[in-house]
């Protein structure tokens, strides 16, 4: 199967070999969410509902959602961690409702960063298949492993709750690298602890641009994810790369490497 292509674009292909590392995006790849996040955030701002006040929801996400657009554009070029940025995107979004007194306001961005860790951990499950694909990589002799975007505490708060360290040989988060995927240090990353060279190695996910062209660019063969069989036709108009291979799921991998 082939993903539509732009007439006008400049296509770049990576041709596969037979992998010796296959990597997996993480959120609505190997999991997915019991309830969609913006419910989740809904959820833990209930939580603190008599604190912020019921009328005072739709200001405070109106001015998270800015507020965390700009960490997530720029938390690697601040030398505090991720996690302490966004509790300051809590307290900035409490400030801007006027709800409780400013000596208090931290305390409370710390409690609802919290809650939404938990609350995060807890709304995960495998994808169908996904927990059986990596069983049967790694019994053939895979080195299998995870390279996703995010912050640590949120990502592996999910990580743990499904006991993924015991499942996968490598874990990267993309804070360890500071750089998100696309960004070529995050793959060089997964690269480095596998002892891999990029050739050896693919990387499946979802996302077209994150997963599939960031991973081609590293030099290792990008695999699409899409499990609904709707998004090929047009995820990858604007990109150059193509990817090595799509998927609809995710045991499809293991005939694609013999």
């Amino acid at each position: 199967m082939s993903a539509r292509i732009n007439p006008n674009a400049v296509i770049i292909v990576v041709n596969s070999v037979k992998p010796k590392a296959i990597f997996f995006d993480l959120d609505e790849t190997l999991i997915e969410n019991k309830i969609p996040v913006p419910k989740l955030f809904a959820r833990m701002y209930f939580d603190f509902e008599t604190s912020l006040g019921i009328e005072n929801q739709a200001a405070f996400f109106e001015s998270l959602r800015a507020n965390a657009a700009n960490l997530w554009a720029t938390m690697f070029e601040r030398d505090e961690a991720p996690e302490s940025q966004f509790v300051a995107c809590f307290a900035t979004s409490i400030a801007a409702i006027n709800a409780v007194p400013a000596t208090e306001q931290h305390t409370l961005a710390q409690a609802m960063f919290d809650r939404f860790l938990e609350l995060s951990a807890n709304n995960v499950v495998f994808h169908h298949d996904a927990l059986q694909t990596l069983q049967d990589l790694q019994s053939q002799g895979y080195i299998t492993g995870i390279i996703t975007n995010g912050m640590e505490r949120v990502q592996l708060g999910k990580i743990n709750k499904l006991d993924l360290y015991h499942k996968v040989d490598h874990v990267i988060v993309s804070a360890q690298a500071r750089a998100h995927k696309p960004h070529k240090p995050v793959f060089d990353l997964a690269l480095t602890r596998a002892n891999v060279a990029p050739h050896q190695a693919w990387q499946i996910g979802d996302h077209a641009l994150n997963d599939v062209a960031g991973a081609i660019r590293a030099g290792m063969s990008g695999v699409f994810y899409d499990p609904s069989q709707q998004r090929r036709e047009r995820a990858f108009d604007d990109i150059p790369e193509r990817p090595t291979h799509i998927i609809s799921s995710l045991n499809e991998v293991l005939s694609l490497t013999q």
